[in-house]
């Protein structure tokens, strides 16, 4: 497929710490295959390579995709509540009341003493080995502090960031200059920061809050050169940061945002879980359009472009292609 370049913002460089560093990770081990996910590696592939193969195809899934969004909406009137209005970076991409994040009542919130966050649980199936997700909007500059309760409250492992650090797009809600700050009561330091080969920034971060002795480490993995709307020139990057989530607990709900926290987010969510499937022997991720269609009822408009849609076949397919090449 036609992949469309991006001209961006030139990066802001903010890693200005001793704890960071310029040298290029290691890259993660390939997992190791059994002769049965080698074969299910194989067909799948056929498959994915197939419909990349056919534009039309994917074209076709993706438009009646879109003429069913009006059936998969679900209310949304917490989001919509006067008190909870500022919280919500886009006025159109609001979760929905049954599947919103629902924060601990604090009276220490700089926001508000309620439970509202715009974001969304999302399941891709009932297989408790495969990874969970909580897809998110950038993080407002007034919702800071509800962000890192989120995080810390359900001891998210991984926060994958789609985008850059801007303030129209997501404010810059990690400490990048000083390595340490306060967020309402939740203290955030970075430990440590390095780039790997793909250009991704993988941060190890610390989260104490005030009124507990727990804390809590989160790995940060950014990847800024994604297009707002549009698709990488290619899938390496992306297909890298799961890689290095390969190993991560599934217990509990790793956090995947760009600035909606619905086109790019819900692209990474599809590409990440379908693998994940792919190798437990589940057929039905074949279906695209229903695991598109899955995390539709969970919030608005996941996976948003045709371009991006294309992509998630592109990005499976590669990463097939790498994991038979890695177990020969």
């Amino acid at each position: 497929m036609a992949a469309a370049r991006f001209a961006g913002v030139p990066r802001r460089a903010a890693q200005s710490s001793s704890s960071s560093s310029q040298a290029p990770l290691d890259e993660p081990p390939p997992p190791a295959l059994t002769p049965e996910q080698v074969g299910l590696c194989r067909e799948a592939l056929e498959y994915f390579e197939g419909m990349c193969g056919r534009p039309e195809a994917m074209s076709d899934e993706f438009r009646r995709l879109q003429d069913t969004r009006h059936e998969l909406m679900r209310s949304s009137n917490e989001a919509r509540n006067a008190a909870n209005r500022e919280k919500n970076r886009y006025i159109d991409v609001i979760p929905f009341d049954t599947t919103r994040v629902r924060l601990k009542r604090s009276t220490t919130s700089q926001t508000s003493s309620n439970d509202y966050i715009n974001a969304s649980f999302i399941k891709v199936t009932e297989d408790n080995r495969v990874a969970k997700f909580i897809s998110t909007q950038g993080p407002l500059a007034k919702t800071f502090d509800d962000f890192w309760e989120m995080v810390y409250e359900y001891q998210c492992p991984v926060i994958v960031m789609l985008t850059q650090f801007d303030s129209l797009k997501c404010d810059e809600y990690l400490p990048l200059r000083k390595q340490r700050e306060a967020y309402g009561k939740y203290n955030v330091k970075i430990t440590n920061a390095k780039r790997d080969s793909h250009q991704l920034w993988l941060r190890d971060v610390m989260v104490q809050c005030n009124e507990s002795s727990r804390v809590h480490s989160v790995r940060h993995i950014e990847y800024p050169d994604w297009p707002d709307h549009g698709v990488p020139t290619n899938t390496d990057a992306v297909r890298q940061i799961r890689k290095w989530l390969q190993n991560t607990p599934m217990e509990h709900p790793i956090v995947v945002h760009c600035s909606a926290g619905i086109g790019r987010t819900g692209a990474y969510i599809t590409i990440h879980s379908t693998i994940e499937r792919l190798l437990l022997g589940d057929k039905s991720s074949y279906h695209l359009d229903e695991t598109v269609k899955t995390l539709r009822t969970q919030r608005v408009g996941m996976v948003q472009t045709e371009k991006q849609y294309m992509f998630c076949y592109r990005a499976i397919a590669d990463e097939l292609k790498d994991l038979l090449e890695s177990n020969r």
